[in-house]
């Protein structure tokens, strides 16, 4: 049996300076892990990816778009936009690879803004390749 670890830690911005923070952590949802910045998986594993992006600065953030893509080793399953704080208004346009394809993810968040200290997730959903 092979067993795969990686970490991967995904943080732009600091909390204490201005702007948009993204913090990504990932839990592995077959073996009914919890949401961390390391985790193991082995072939089959399916994983979840959770990056959250905070307002961290004193004046609402327009136009929020979030790119990241298929960690190696890895397929896509499916992303999600999660629930949109106030003053965020759908749609979340969403770019991502095909089903058990690998590339980027871009969420766009174009209609409304951020307020300050305001949070929000989006996610996406992998599975561990042999």
């Amino acid at each position: 049996t092979q067993t795969y670890t990686r970490t991967d830690i995904t943080t732009v911005g600091g909390s204490g300076s201005s702007g948009l923070t993204l913090a990504k952590t990932v839990r592995n949802v077959t073996q009914g892990g919890t949401a961390g910045t390391s985790n193991q998986a082995r072939p089959g594993d399916t994983l979840e990816y959770i990056i959250t992006y905070t307002n961290n600065s004193n004046a609402p953030i327009t136009q929020i778009v979030i790119n990241d893509s298929t960690p190696s080793f890895t397929r896509h399953v499916s992303a999600t936009c999660g629930a949109l704080p106030a003053n965020l208004l759908p749609p979340c346009n969403i770019t991502q690879p095909a089903v058990n394809g690998t590339g980027a993810y871009q969420w766009a968040i174009p209609t409304g803004s951020l307020a300050p200290g305001q949070s929000g997730t989006v996610t996406f959903t992998v599975t561990v390749q042999p």
